[in-house]
């Protein structure tokens, strides 16, 4: 199915989904069990919106990152007072890019499929993002259970996730060294 009709299909499925605070708790609860979570220095995230899951309990975490489009139309992150951007996404009102060193990056998306590909909102903006940062990031897509699906047209600009988390597990790429773990 073309990216724009399967997200289409998948944001109208969300809409109604009802296990939405069901899976939330249960991806919070994941992800705070994981060593890297707890171990990572840094961790750059994102404000949910309403198809995305809810992990608004881990947001006053002082590690936390959050993202913003600078004026060249690339991701960057950093913290303070939030604001609603043009795109409808919260971002840093001051817009000031904060250096890190190594990083788990959470990633929100429409859809990921077995691949660990995903199907973001059509901007590229995570994808190149985590591209240029590959070396210093370990992502973690976080999946409603509707999201996650067979497959996804693949582009060649589309990054692949380190671990997905999904109906209360967390999910590795199958690779010749065993997961994804790297950072």
């Amino acid at each position: 199915m073309e990216k724009s009709a399967l997200r289409k299909e998948i944001l109208h499925s969300l809409i109604s989904f009802e296990k939405k605070e069901e899976e939330s708790r249960a991806i919070c609860e994941v992800l705070t069990s994981l060593s890297i979570y707890k171990e990572a220095g840094t961790i750059l995230s994102f404000v949910p919106l309403s198809t995305e899951p809810d992990i608004s309990p881990l947001l006053s975490d002082e590690r936390m990152l959050f993202p913003f489009i600078t004026d060249n139309g690339e991701m960057e992150f950093g913290r303070g007072e939030m604001v609603r951007n043009k795109l409808g996404f919260y971002e840093p009102k001051d817009r000031e890019a904060i250096e890190y060193d190594k990083a788990i990056i959470l990633v929100p998306l429409v859809a990921i499929d077995t691949s660990f590909y995903r199907l973001g909102r059509g901007k590229g903006f995570y994808d190149r993002y985590i591209k240029r940062n590959r070396e210093r990031l370990f992502s973690i897509a976080l999946s409603y259970s509707p999201s996650f699906i067979d497959k996804i047209e693949k582009d060649e600009w589309d990054e692949r996730m380190d671990a997905v988390i999904v109906n209360g597990e967390i999910k590795y790429p199958q690779t010749a060294l065993g997961t994804g773990d790297r950072i």
